[in-house]
């Protein structure tokens, strides 16, 4: 049987090493064969043969530098997204963005996880604070997360903060989504259920946080049943 099919336990292997090999670039890029094979734990030929079957499928492409950066084929799995909660989320954020002067993003949930979907930086990028699409932290570690798991019913054990924002509408953490940097986040509810949350990344002091919330609050009512 020819590796790849997704057939029983090895093709599932193959699929689970795939999708984490992507995962890996997408969040270090561009980032060599050693990087990947360290964040994802397999064996460095492994991690090869993946990065070179990613790459001819189009969904990886290498700099001049030969490090490894997402691919164009991305795109065409991309455009399967809501590109009207994209594009809203991205209208919305870039008008926080530019009242708070940092950088604002939505995140969702991805299994155990809160993954950013769309960020947005102040025109004039005089932020510090720096964060991209597709980057990923535990759901219980974070503003945006711990925002996430208030949208939700509440769960056995699950950290004070989290019934906290349920009642107060927000969740402020320092340290947990980049270490020294402030996360100011708000629940998001989405259509069918889904949730998410907006978030803006903050030096501690150098953020009027009663007007970063008063704009965050105001983006997840527009955002409400997206």
């Amino acid at each position: 049987m020819a590796e790849g099919k997704v057939v029983g336990g090895a093709g599932l292997q193959t699929l689970e090493r795939g999708l984490s090999v992507l995962e890996a670039v997408a969040e270090h890029a561009p980032c060599t064969t050693a990087t990947v094979a360290e964040v994802t734990g397999l064996h460095r030929s492994i991690a090869y043969r993946v990065l070179c079957t990613l790459e001819a499928r189009g969904y990886l492409q290498r700099d001049r530098s030969g490090r490894y950066e997402v691919g164009l084929a991305v795109l065409t799995v991309a455009s399967a997204v809501r590109s009207d909660l994209q594009t809203l989320a991205q209208t919305e954020l870039s008008t926080v963005a530019e009242a708070t002067g940092t950088v604002a993003f939505l995140a969702v949930p991805h299994g155990d996880e809160a993954l950013t979907l769309v960020t947005a930086e102040p025109p004039a990028a005089a932020t510090p604070v720096s964060y991209r699409p597709g980057v990923r932290h535990a759901l219980t570690r974070g503003a945006p997360g711990l925002a996430i798991l208030a949208a939700l019913p509440p769960r056995p054990d699950e950290r004070p903060e989290v019934a906290l924002a349920r009642d107060l509408g927000h969740v402020r953490t320092t340290g947990e989504v980049v270490p020294g940097i402030s996360a100011l986040a708000v629940p998001v509810r989405l259509r069918a259920g889904r949730v998410a949350s907006a978030s803006v990344l903050f030096v501690a002091g150098r953020l009027d946080e009663q007007s970063a919330l008063t704009h965050l609050h105001a983006a997840a009512e527009r955002l409400d049943g997206r």
